[in-house]
């Protein structure tokens, strides 16, 4: 079946077929979108030098024959109140003896333009020149955006807020993957010039981030509602001021500070896959309160009577099976229908004033539950010297029922002291939890064994972060930043169960549970993990124009990182191995309580040692730059500089008593 639309009249809904095995549907219903306080007509933008990009502070903002005016920030960001000026006006750009005016300006009450400028400045006073403009408002800010890409210090790609605001795209996975050059796998994980995402590097509000994954380097991308984004700048090149961990890309994405005017929204959606719905889903029957929110309430977690490794060590041999016994006999997957997809996000933002200082916030919910059905192939295949051909060592077929649940919140308030100083604080806290269950079916040639049985495994991630910034500008060619920041990613698999049953290749006998007389992990064993990562940043950088021609910055970031990883493996196992009566039960009652005792002829429950199964890990980062941003002649630009980073790594081992 070729590729097909449907769009529905309006903006309710939209029908994509994917391909002829599966489809997604997404209804988006925006309930509402409003302002809380009813507003005057507004224009708001930002300011940059046309040939180096930068934002230019203290330029002067006035509506022609009008007493309205203002000036920009430290961010090179106006707003500027129009009441009564419905229709189009001119706006008089004015900076250091140089003047730009933007004509048909469009105004609506109630409404903000949006007016993003890049500016002309020339070294010398009596230089001043008079530069007219008929484009539009959204014209220009194309235009900014295009001056933009084309003299920032790096080779880089743009995603503006504009072009977020007129895309469908709900985070920023979705809007970077439309960027040339960048892919998105799973709907998060970055790809950039064909480098996996181990390769690339991300910064929130130009604040280094760590990996939202305890398991993989990478950061996941789905997290910040699109409505949040400022822009993104994806870097394909180096600079002495930006961290060198990269190699496809760095992307930087910053969020609103202050918004414009109040706001909500909010969208609902759901959707389908034909590989899910009307087939046979299955899922692990082990369930808590909280699952439906991706977080383990405990249901999962060992009983009571575990306490630490070391204590666990001590125990006879009979208390240490009846922990076993204790445990939840839960090692059948229970078929269900699946339900359909679900999604859900609120944002909303406010502005005001708070003792004379101009105060705003945004803030962000956003909720998904969705369903996959994945096939996945295990082979391996060995030459045969002697006759030249391959064979099959084994074949696993498996079969991966997952739900994946995502639930984030974000928010942000920034204050604007004056023109020249703002503070900002920013959080983000995200829970991503994946509940698993494989079915696999296969053969083990080196056995002579066909194979089929059952994995279960609950993966929850939080990751959250905390960010405090200031801007300030010193003088108007003096700038400083400087920022703080708390993350904390942690990872927990509770009760990760695999059960194997075996019988004879080629042969129509019963299957019976593949069980060991030892300790073992292959089946019949548990595993209890957990991963914390408490990351500790602060930095900042001062840079200095001479002439609008010469640009010198410096600046330092510090970075500790503390890790500490636990494993607890756990298994059954048999003694006496040839009990057919015990090992020929379905796996929903073989692992019973009664079938537990300290004896041969029944299972015993035990802990797996190893020395890697925990350990501690510090690092330090110290990183420094000094870069130079010439330009000679009006036609060369030289962007050169020194930056040094010094690591330190401390793994520390086991102790001889495993706490």
């Amino acid at each position: 079946m070729s590729n097909k639309s449907v769009t529905f009249d309006g903006s309710l809904c939209s029908m994509k077929i994917i391909n002829s095995k599966a489809f997604c549907l997404f209804v988006i219903l925006t309930f509402f979108s409003l302002n809380i306080v009813a507003q005057k007509g507004k224009v708001e933008g930002k300011v940059t030098d046309a040939k180096t990009g930068l934002p230019l502070t203290g330029v002067s903002v006035s509506v022609k024959n009008s007493t309205k005016g203002t000036s920009t920030g430290v961010d090179g960001r106006y707003n500027i109140n129009v009441d009564g000026q419905n229709g189009k006006i001119t706006l008089i750009f004015s900076y250091s003896g140089n003047a730009k005016d933007v004509e048909e300006v469009e105004v609506k009450e109630n409404k903000v333009t949006i007016q993003d400028v890049s500016f002309e400045v020339k070294a010398k006073t009596s230089d001043a020149v008079i530069v007219r403009s008929t484009t539009s408002a959204r014209k220009e800010t194309a235009s900014s955006l295009i001056t933009f890409q084309k003299n920032t210090n790096t080779v880089a790609s743009v995603i503006s807020a504009e072009a977020i605001r007129r895309s469908p795209d709900r985070n920023t996975g979705e809007v970077i993957k439309r960027t040339p050059g960048a892919s998105i796998q799973e709907g998060k994980f970055l790809v950039i010039r064909g480098l996996a995402d181990r390769y690339n590097q991300a910064m929130l509000n130009g604040i280094l981030l760590t990996s939202t994954e305890p398991d993989r380097k990478t950061f996941s991308f789905d997290l910040i509602p699109s409505t949040m984004i400022d822009n993104i700048v994806i870097n394909k090149a180096f600079v002495p001021e930006y961290p060198g961990e990269w190699a496809g890309g760095l992307v930087q994405v910053n969020t609103k500070d202050i918004p414009s005017k109040n706001f909500l929204n909010i969208q609902l959606g759901t959707g389908f896959n034909t590989q899910v719905i009307g087939n046979d889903f299955f899922k692990d029957n082990i369930s808590g309160k909280l699952d439906v929110l991706g977080i383990d309430d405990g249901t999962r977690a060992l009983p009571q009577a575990y306490t630490t490794k070391a204590k666990f060590d001590t125990m006879s041999r009979a208390s240490q099976t009846a922990i076993g016994k204790s445990m939840r006999n839960s090692w059948a997957p229970q078929a269900m229908n699946a339900p359909f997809n679900a999604s859900f996000q609120a944002n909303g933002g406010f502005t005001g004033k708070v003792l004379g200082k101009k105060i705003g916030g945004i803030f962000g919910v956003n909720y998904s539950k969705s369903n996959r059905n994945l096939a996945l192939v295990n082979r391996f295949n060995i030459l045969e010297e002697a006759v030249d051909t391959f064979k099959v060592d084994y074949n696993f077929e498996d079969r991966k029922y997952q739900q994946d649940v995502q639930v984030g919140a974000l928010g942000s308030i920034s204050l604007q002291l004056n023109s020249l100083n703002k503070i900002s604080i920013k959080s983000i806290i995200n829970v991503n939890t994946s509940s698993s269950t494989t079915l696999r079916n296969g053969f083990d040639n080196t056995r002579n064994e066909d194979l089929r049985g059952n994995e279960f495994t609950f993966k929850q991630n939080i990751f959250f972060t905390t960010q405090l910034a200031g801007e300030h500008s010193l003088k108007q060619k003096v700038k400083l930043k400087w920022y703080g920041a708390f993350n904390i990613l942690d990872g927990y698999i509770p009760d990760q169960r695999r059960i194997l049953y075996k019988r004879t290749s080629n042969t129509n006998d019963p299957y019976t549970l593949l069980i060991s007389g030892t300790l073992a992990q292959n089946s019949g064993s548990r595993i209890y993990q957990s991963l914390s990562d408490y990351i500790y940043t602060a930095g900042g950088d001062i840079s200095y124009a001479i002439k609008n021609k010469h640009n010198i910055k410096a600046g330092y970031m510090l970075q500790i990182r503390d890790r500490l990883y636990d494993a607890k493996l756990f298994a059954n196992y048999l003694i006496n191995t040839s009990n057919t009566a015990l090992i020929s039960l379905p796996a929903d009652k073989v692992f019973a309580p009664e079938n537990f005792a300290d004896a041969d002829n029944q299972f015993r429950f035990g802990a797996i040692k190893g020395n890697t199964f925990r350990y501690m890990a510090n690092t330090i980062l110290n990183a420094g730059f000094i870069q130079m941003d010439d330009e000679f002649f009006n036609k060369l630009r030289v962007v050169y500089g020194l930056r040094v980073e010094h690591f330190d790594q401390l793994v520390g081992s086991v102790k001889k008593w495993d706490p």
